[in-house]
Parts: structure tokens; sequence; C-alpha cells
């Protein structure tokens, strides 16, 4: 309600319609606000009530509340709200929020533009998803990523976070014979994008071995790719208590071999990038 008693001449019912706007824009910046925390906030019901203020959000801006428009920001809020929620159907209210975030980017609202962020937080649902199925898609998120920024969009490109997570998604993708193939097959190809980009982390060779002991049968092709992944890991200095003790048991066989004496004598430059705490 606007009250207009004691306003000055120039304030009076004739500025009503600039008083309202200026309202509706503060309104506008306070939700901003909301919806950031409710992307924090992991109490149950946080991530159903920021949704229904961004589909609040729409309804005005349709009914001509030009001031009330729903950008990047509003939607990546409410994502990653779903994304940490913990709900068991988090992952389809990600995506369904990415969606209908790209539809209405292409039917005009060029403020709502989706970038890596809003990507990497459906990718991050699905990791914490108990379901089958994880690097299907992982794929999918990462095609469009990729589809993005090859039409210029190159705030949607993938990110050390984007390869990072879906590296561990993969790792603890749990399908049938065919979701696990595909599930190496592209934290694999993640890997090597972490490779070549030189973004690595220990927890980028941690998950990976991960990924290794849970996908591959033991053999010689398990056994070379793990010696492969430690020589890597040691020239990179990424070689922490953790590491070790995953390519332990990707190739117990290559770890006896290449280091007889355990952890006694490993030269303090293969853990030279870790933290102090993963120190050999």
């Amino acid at each position: 309600m606007i009250f207009t008693f004691g306003l000055s001449a120039e304030y009076r019912p004739q500025s009503i319609p600039t008083i309202f706007s200026l309202l509706i824009f503060l309104s506008f910046c306070f939700t901003s606000i909301v919806l950031s925390c409710f992307a924090r906030d992991k109490e149950k019901g946080a991530a159903e009530r920021a949704e229904k203020i961004l589909f609040e959000m729409e309804r005005l801006h349709e009914l001509g509340c030009s001031e009330v428009a729903t950008d990047t920001r509003h939607y990546s809020s409410v994502i990653t709200a779903w994304a940490k929620s913990g709900s068991p159907d988090a992952v389809q209210r990600s995506m369904a929020l990415l969606d209908r975030m790209e539809q209405n980017y292409r039917n005009g609202n060029l403020h709502a533009k989706p970038n890596s962020y809003c990507y990497n937080s459906c990718i991050h649902a699905i990791a914490k998803s108990p379901n089958a199925g994880k690097a299907k898609r992982c794929q999918e998120i990462l095609n469009r990523m990729i589809a993005a920024r090859d039409l210029g969009f190159h705030d949607a490109a993938p990110s050390q976070v984007t390869h990072s997570t879906i590296i561990n998604a993969c790792a603890f993708d749990y399908g049938g014979d065919d979701d696990r193939k595909l599930a190496f097959g592209l934290a694999k190809s993640c890997f090597q994008a972490l490779l070549e980009s030189n973004e690595l982390t220990d927890s980028s060779f941690l998950n990976f071995f991960h990924n290794i002991v849970r996908h591959l049968k033991h053999g010689a092709v398990r056994d070379q790719l793990s010696e492969a992944v430690f020589h890597e890991g040691c020239k990179r200095g990424f070689i922490g208590k953790r590491v070790l003790k995953s390519f332990q048991k990707a190739s117990p066989e290559a770890y006896a071999r290449l280091l007889p004496s355990g952890e006694n004598f490993i030269p303090k430059e293969w853990s030279q990038n870790v933290s102090a705490r993963e120190k050999l």
C-alpha cells in the first residue's frame, strides 16, 4: 500500500507510478538476496519455497511488471537449492529448471542465459543422487555445455569444476554393464581434459582411481592404466595418502613392483601439490 499523506507536491499522486516502480525494483533486489539464501539453506522445503518465488516472478513479468525480470542469478540460485536439497527428485527438478531457463532465453529473456554454474549445479545434483545412470545424464549436460560454447557462449563452457564433478559422479554409477562402460569412458575423457588444461588436483587422481577400481576388471589393462595414472600423479606432485591407497587398491601388482618399501622411501616431490594433511 502506498500512502500520499504528508508528501510534498512533487511526490503527490502524479508521482505514484514512479514510487511504485521503485518499490517493485527494491523488492526485486531483495528477492535476489532471498533466493541466494535459499541456495545455501539445507532446511527441508527450502528448494520448493525458492522455486515458488521464481515462478511468481515469471508470472508478474508476464503480467507486465517489466521491473521483475528473472535472470541467470535467480535460476542459478534455485537450481543450486535443489542440488543441495537431498530430495529424491532433486535431479529432475534441477534439470526441469535448466530446461525452463534455456527455453526462456530462446523466447527472448536475454538476462536468463545459462552459464557454467547453472550446468555444474545440475551435475552436482546428479553426483549426489543414489540413482543409476549418472554418466548418461552427465554426458547430456556436458554435450549441452559444449554446444553452447561452440555457439559463442563461452561462459557456459565446461570448466575444471565440470570435469571434476563428472569424474566423481561416474565413480558412483552403479548401473548395469552398459552404464558402467559409459561411466568409465566419460570419466576417462574428463580426466584427459583436466590433464590437457593442467587444472588437476589430488582429488582428480583420487576419483579417477575410484573409477578404475569400480569399472575395470582386474587384468593387464587395469594394471597398465593404473600405473600410467600413478606416474602422471608423481610427475605433477599429486600423490597424497588417499591417492596412494587408491593406487594400491587399483593395482596391487603395480604398487608392489613400483614401491617395494611401501611409503617409506617416497620422494617429497611426489606430494608437493597436495594439502598438508595428505602429504606422505
